[in-house]
């Protein structure tokens, strides 16, 4: 298997008060966080990683109302930010997935995981497990017990180009990933290891179930960095680096 194309697809943006982007700051103002999935187009057919937030966010920025995470977590979500509709622009639909990896169970990132229920979706057991029997960590829609999970531990070779990277911290389980393309070589996915590049490089706090764990994980970022040195590092949710990214229908 090669990876011929990998494609970057907009899925929306959640708000968070700025306390969680960086724990140094006082809470009270919201930051916009661009949410995104993931398409990569290989020899043996497309894998997706990561499926956004899940359809009941959908013109519903009120969905926290009279929870703990109310006004502090506003999702802005819209019809075209499905995971079933970024797919059928790109030209797909979701039984053409061969492979789902998904990066950890938060809100943002596996809303859209039932879907997929005849595809594999990659996850670390210590997410798994975190995750099944705790009502309060994300919507139902991330935690569907019933999908065709296949379970890893540690870093994993999903084939040739793309290998999973184990970079617990920011939640039990968390996974980014180093994609290597065709046309632009290794690029590093740090996913939530970090949300933009200001924390990845002066390890700042941020929202984390275990940010010593996240600490060593960002570290562990930094020395693969220096191994591969990657043409491109994606961070999961830096707004800043929109302005310069290659998203569909262009490709790394």
């Amino acid at each position: 298997m090669t990876v011929k194309k990998m494609y970057l697809l907009p899925a929306g943006s959640c708000y968070l008060d700025q306390s969680l982007v960086n724990q140094n700051l006082e809470s009270g103002k919201l930051l916009e966080m661009p949410v995104w999935s993931f398409l990569l187009e290989t020899s043996d057919g497309p894998l997706l990683i990561d499926t956004g937030m899940p359809d009941s966010f959908v013109d519903n920025p009120d969905y926290y109302k009279g929870t703990r995470r109310e006004g502090r977590c506003v999702p802005k979500m819209r019809e075209k930010d499905r995971i079933v509709t970024i797919l059928k622009r790109v030209g797909y639909q979701p039984d053409d997935i061969q492979t789902v990896i998904s990066s950890h169970l938060h809100l943002d990132h596996a809303g859209g995981n039932g879907h997929f229920r005849n595809t594999p979706i990659i996850i670390q057991r210590a997410e798994y497990d975190a995750v099944m029997k705790n009502s309060d960590y994300s919507p139902p829609e991330c935690r569907l017990p019933d999908l065709k999970y296949q379970i890893i531990e540690g870093d994993y070779e999903v084939a040739p180009g793309i290998k999973i990277l184990s970079t617990p911290g920011h939640s039990p389980g968390h996974q980014s990933v180093l994609v290597t393309t065709i046309q632009s070589g290794p690029i590093l996915l740090t996913i939530d290891a970090a949300y933009n590049k200001n924390i990845f490089e002066n390890n700042i706090p941020f929202l984390s179930f275990d940010f010593a764990q996240a600490s060593k994980s960002n570290q562990r970022l930094h020395e693969i960095v220096q191994e591969v040195r990657p043409s491109s590092i994606f961070f999961g949710h830096d707004k800043s680096q929109i302005e310069n990214l290659r998203t569909f229908p262009e490709f790394f």
